[in-house]
């Protein structure tokens, strides 16, 4: 059986199309449980009706404690052998669980997770959303040379994201690994997906790669849990995110030691760039860079040393509180990509 979980939080626009879209799988040996985070429109209520109709429904009602609270709630309940997650804003191809099922049921080995594509929805149009590692079957061996140098950071040609989505909604997870590497910082608000996908990623031995579309991400949805970070990367929340990865993540390999250091760089690096685009003038982008770093001590966390050279130069500056010589190289380096 597979366990689907769905976290609900002010979604009461879009979760009668999730639920349904779950409900018409054409796998259906399945469980479905929605946990209403404390959500305070009429989400609890459509939650318990959907259980009088189903009886693969089950309900968990929680005070909010936020999108990674309400997932460990969902794993704590599955009783299924792998997870699956739709987000409640979102839905799912009518395929997408048999997907799951017959994957696992041809694999030669037993697979610990299966990795699947997605379309995200916005207003017009679709823009597909993949895995940047081939198509098949990975053991560990293969993990280790082909994907975990690259997993968190692609730092080939700067700070670019790693090879594979962290979203938990294009995933099946097997449910005792989820147990293992759920993560129990719910302080984390941001980026909630990043810890426990990469966690479970490491602690992996088979995993299956398929750039199949099964999911469809609603980008239209400015209201929901995820759609609060946008790209301030510098809160207290990210410092929680990046404490938690290092402690967690640290020592499997040193190409992934190298990305722990990578990644709290790229949101610094990711952060000044969005303040030169989006402020008022270039002296209120130093200001509000300058306000986030000393809120999230995101400096704290990484060192200058081994980073590419246009990061390792802007960390260097900060790191000696030389904030408009800092946001003048990131300035140039707007000004450059936009050309």
């Amino acid at each position: 059986m597979i366990s689907v979980i769905v976290p609900i939080y002010k979604v009461e626009e879009y979760i009668r199309r999730c639920v349904d879209s779950i409900l018409a799988q054409t796998y259906t040996n399945f469980e479905l449980l929605l946990v209403d985070d404390g959500s305070p429109d009429k989400c609890p209520e459509i939650c318990d009706e959907y259980t009088r109709r189903d009886p693969r429904v089950k309900v968990i009602h929680k005070p909010n404690g936020g999108l990674i609270s309400a997932r460990n709630e969902g794993i704590r309940a599955a009783q299924g052998d792998y997870i699956c997650y739709v987000d409640g804003d979102d839905w799912a191809a009518e395929g997408m669980l048999q997907f799951v099922h017959d994957t696992l049921a041809a694999s030669p080995v037993p697979l610990d997770m299966v990795l699947f594509a997605a379309d995200n929805v916005y207003e017009d149009h679709l823009e597909e959303t993949v895995n940047n590692v081939p198509e098949g079957y990975y053991d560990r061996a293969r993990m280790e040379k082909e994907i975990f140098p690259k997993l968190i950071v692609d730092s080939k040609n700067g700070l670019n994201t790693g090879c594979i989505q962290a979203h938990t909604w294009d995933k099946a997870c097997r449910r005792e690994l989820q147990l293992q590497c759920y993560t129990r910082d719910e302080r984390i608000r941001v980026f909630t997906d990043v810890p426990m996908t990469y966690e479970c990623l490491l602690n992996c031995q088979h995993i299956y790669v398929s750039n199949q579309h099964l999911y469809y991400y609603n980008k239209t949805n400015e209201g929901s849990i995820r759609a609060k970070s946008k790209e301030n990367l510098l809160t207290k929340s990210f410092y929680y995110l990046t404490t938690y990865m290092q402690e967690h993540m640290r020592g499997v390999a040193p190409s992934i030691d190298r990305q722990l250091n990578e990644f709290p760089a790229s949101l610094i690096v990711r952060t000044a760039k969005f303040r030169v685009r989006n402020e008022s003038s270039f002296r209120e982008a130093v200001k509000r860079l300058k306000e986030g770093l000393k809120e999230s001590e995101m400096l704290s966390l990484v060192s200058a040393k081994g980073l590419p050279r246009g990061p390792k130069l802007l960390i260097t500056l900060l790191k000696m509180h030389l904030y408009t010589p800092a946001m003048l190289l990131c300035a140039a380096k707007v000004r450059k990509d936009a050309e």
